[in-house]
């Protein structure tokens, strides 16, 4: 039987995909949804490696595919946080200040004290010490959605075997 394929590629597959949907701009929005955005790169870094197996591959396991969308995960916080850092550089904050206009139409009795806050915290754009908490708060979470997002594609796409034949019973040893 031939070895497992690398899980590697895969996994930076899914990181990207992950990775793009957390950085752009309101498509981050689907991340509300329990992190959705980051499981579906999981997800999908599952389907990619159950692509590179063959009928002579050893069967993939939920600890590989759990493997592959933590993998995944990783790839996606690192690039996620490069991304995300680069769109505030060249847009600016666009999601913080759409927020901000929500919270002011929608006449919400908020603290004037935290309104200051929140105006402070998006005025002082992005630096080094924010770049570094943002990266570190998304290998956590990246990586433990992503590995839930591994073991959904595990569920999905795990080896069928037929459930109507009794298991092959092992043959005694040879003398």
């Amino acid at each position: 039987m031939d070895q497992k394929p690398d899980k590697i590629i895969p996994a930076l597959y899914g990181g990207v995909i992950m990775a793009l949907i957390s950085a752009i701009p309101f498509v981050n929005f689907i991340n509300c949804l329990c992190c959705a955005g980051v499981m579906l790169g999981g997800f999908l870094a599952v389907y990619f490696y159950k692509n590179n197996f063959t009928p002579g591959t050893i069967p993939y396991t939920s600890g590989d595919c759990m493997a592959v969308g933590a993998i995944a995960g990783v790839f996606g916080a690192v690039i996620g946080t490069f991304l995300s850092f680069v769109s505030l550089a060249l847009f600016g904050n666009i999601m913080g200040e759409f927020l901000m206009q929500i919270f002011r139409d929608m006449n919400i009795e908020i603290p004037e004290e935290a309104l200051d806050a929140m105006e402070q915290s998006m005025s002082e754009g992005f630096t080094f010490f924010s770049f570094f908490i943002q990266l570190f708060l998304s290998l956590i979470i990246d990586t433990i959605f992503g590995l839930l997002g591994g073991l959904i594609g595990y569920s999905i796409y795990k080896p069928k075997t037929n459930m109507m034949s009794p298991p092959p019973m092992p043959q005694p040893p040879t003398p």
